[in-house]
This record gives C-alpha cells, sequence and structure tokens, in this order.
C-alpha cells in the first residue's frame, strides 16, 4: 500500500535523478546553447523536487489528511503503470549525437509530466493543486525547449 508520502518520495527522486542526468549531460556537451538549455533544466529539476519534499513534509506534520486515508488502498505501481520515471537504464556512453540526448530526455519529461498529471487528481487541497500545475506547466515548458533544441539540428556535435 502506499500514502500521499510515498508517491511524493517517487517525485522528489524523479526530480533529482533528472537533474543528476541534466548535470552529467551538461558536462558532456561542447554546445554552449544545450549547456545553457541542460544547466537551466537542471536547476528546474532541483526546484521541483525542493517542492515536493517541502509538500511531503507538511504532510508528514499532518496526520490526519485525508488524502492519506484515500490514497492509502492504491498500489503506486497500479497508478502509474509502466513509466519508466527513471533513466538508469539508458546507456549514455552509446549516445553520440546531441539529437539522441535530447530524444531521451524529451522522453523523461513525458513520462514525468504523465506521472505528475495522474498524482494531481488525488490532490483534494486546491492550493496544493493550482502549486503541482505551475510544475506541470513547468513539466510542459521543459518538453518545448528541448524540442526546440531538438528543431535547431544540433546532431552535428558530438558529445
Amino acid at each position: 500500500m502506499f500514502t500521499l508520502r510515498d508517491v511524493l518520495d517517487m517525485a522528489v527522486t524523479i526530480e533529482r535523478n533528472g537533474e543528476s542526468v541534466y548535470r552529467d549531460a551538461l558536462s558532456q556537451t561542447p554546445d554552449p546553447e544545450l549547456a545553457e538549455v541542460l544547466e537551466w533544466m537542471a536547476r528546474e529539476e532541483a526546484k521541483h523536487a525542493e517542492h515536493f519534499g517541502r509538500m511531503r513534509d507538511e504532510i508528514a506534520r499532518h496526520e490526519d489528511n485525508p488524502i492519506l486515508d484515500e490514497l492509502g488502498k492504491l498500489m503506486l505501481a497500479d497508478i502509474v503503470g509502466d513509466q519508466r520515471f527513471s533513466l538508469e537504464g539508458v546507456d549514455f556512453s552509446k549516445i553520440e549525437e546531441v539529437n539522441g540526448l535530447l530524444k531521451v530526455m524529451i522522453d523523461f519529461e513525458h513520462d514525468t509530466l504523465t506521472f505528475y498529471e495522474l498524482f494531481r487528481s488525488f490532490l483534494d487541497d486546491e492550493g496544493e493543486r493550482a502549486r503541482l500545475d505551475d510544475i506541470i506547466a513547468d513539466e510542459r515548458a521543459h518538453i518545448l525547449k528541448l524540442e526546440e533544441c531538438r528543431g535547431k539540428n544540433l546532431a552535428c556535435h558530438r558529445l
């Protein structure tokens, strides 16, 4: 059984994983424009991890949360289905083109977006839902930014 705290723990892990991957990719790219995007993406992921950590800590202070009761009966694996939410299986050493890296990142951002959209349906608090909506908008902006970079034909640059 999983609780909202479990979901928020997973959200923190997803964001930290994303930040780590973007920082690793940043250290490997010679393209200054892509480096700027990767640095921005890493900062965004760190900001989201902090936000979800604060939400988790707030919930932990209020054990009498109706959301916990509702989510306590659900299995998180059933909620998220087969979404990856991790880049652990990606062999970055085999990605030789920037566009290949961008595709992996876009896929990761889509998976993350799916998780947050599912997670949103379990929030009763309008303030928390609004804050999550801001993060969902950020994730969509991340995808657009990465697609924009991909559209600039950066494939000629090797990592």
